[in-house]
């Protein structure tokens, strides 16, 4: 999938349709988006791609304003070769374009002589205080004689397919639910760094702490069932994210213990997939009592992904 960084580099002599959003976790709502815009390319006979932003607007807007995210902009750009994207423009914002009012931007996409379509969610906004949606992009359409589509939010079990709802489970400790909306585990990819060494010389559970940014979205405290993916191969986990209460801990971490595996990984990058809950962190009177239930914790994991 080609990147592009600015107008300018968008396709000049080839056709395209636009998938427009911010697209954050690439979720079963997302891929509805996806779908339609691939479904119009082929009836257009041109090239799928997406229109997104990197960083998220608000952090423009308001970077005092903490935005938790879902992926990284490589986990998106990823996502979105997945599911059939051609390429992919990543515009950064600044401020003078997001307030320009919605029919600036219109007027913008007007110009492009390869754009042949435009499919978005109908919960996406454009121009100065979000005051552009899907209803004024159809008007446009109809105007402009270009297709556009727009795809309803989806319902999972009860629960509108959102990256706010998803980031709202994972936050709660409640990724299987998070996972339905998703259509996959919640995941994070980081590079394998040093941590207290506990796990190894004291409990004799070797683990590998997970690097993480400040601006990823994190489960609640606690144990999970997880997998660690390395190398392209998926092995079964627990994972324990939080503070390590037991041994007076002051840093948030993320410790996973993998099953099986007795290779050396530091410095190098694996994916955790977050599977389901077991527990909430505890603080426990011995290291030897942590221990004990570390290997319940094991015994609870194996179970769950013995179903999966």
């Amino acid at each position: 999938m080609e990147i592009y960084h600015s107008w300018e580099e968008l396709p000049k002599n080839q056709k395209f349709v636009l998938a427009m959003g911010f697209f954050d976790g690439c979720h079963r709502g997302h891929e509805e988006v996806f779908r339609m815009a691939k479904e119009l390319a082929k009836e257009q006979g041109a090239l799928p791609g997406v229109f997104t932003f990197w960083p998220h607007p608000m952090a423009v807007l308001t970077p005092e304003v903490h935005v938790p995210l879902l992926q990284s902009r490589e986990e998106k750009a990823a996502s979105m070769a997945e599911a059939g994207m051609a390429f992919a423009l990543f515009l950064r914002p600044d401020r003078k374009f997001l307030e320009e009012a919605p029919e600036e931007f219109l007027e913008k996409l007007g110009q492009l002589p390869g754009l042949f379509g435009l499919a978005a969610g109908e919960n996406f906004t454009f121009g100065r205080k979000a005051k552009g949606n899907s209803s004024l992009l159809e008007d446009w359409s109809r105007r402009k004689h270009v297709p556009v589509r727009i795809a309803r939010l989806k319902a999972e079990n009860g629960k509108t397919v959102s990256s706010t709802a998803i980031r709202q489970l994972i936050q709660k400790g409640q990724v299987k639910e998070a996972a339905r909306l998703l259509g996959r585990n919640y995941t994070i990819t980081g590079d394998v760094v040093h941590g207290f060494r506990r796990g190894h010389e004291v409990l004799g559970f070797p683990t590998a702490n997970l690097s993480f940014t400040e601006d990823r979205v994190l489960p609640a405290d606690g144990v999970y069932a997880a997998y660690a993916v390395i190398d392209g191969k998926k092995y079964s986990a627990i994972t324990n994210i939080g503070k390590n209460p037991t041994f007076e801990g002051k840093e948030r971490t993320i410790e996973t213990f993998i099953f099986h595996f007795d290779s050396s990984i530091y410095g190098k990058s694996f994916t955790l997939e977050w599977v389901e809950r077991i527990r909430g962190e505890i603080r426990f009177p011995t290291p030897e009592a942590l221990v004990e239930q570390i290997k319940k914790d094991i015994q609870v994991a194996e179970k769950i992904e013995g179903r999966k």
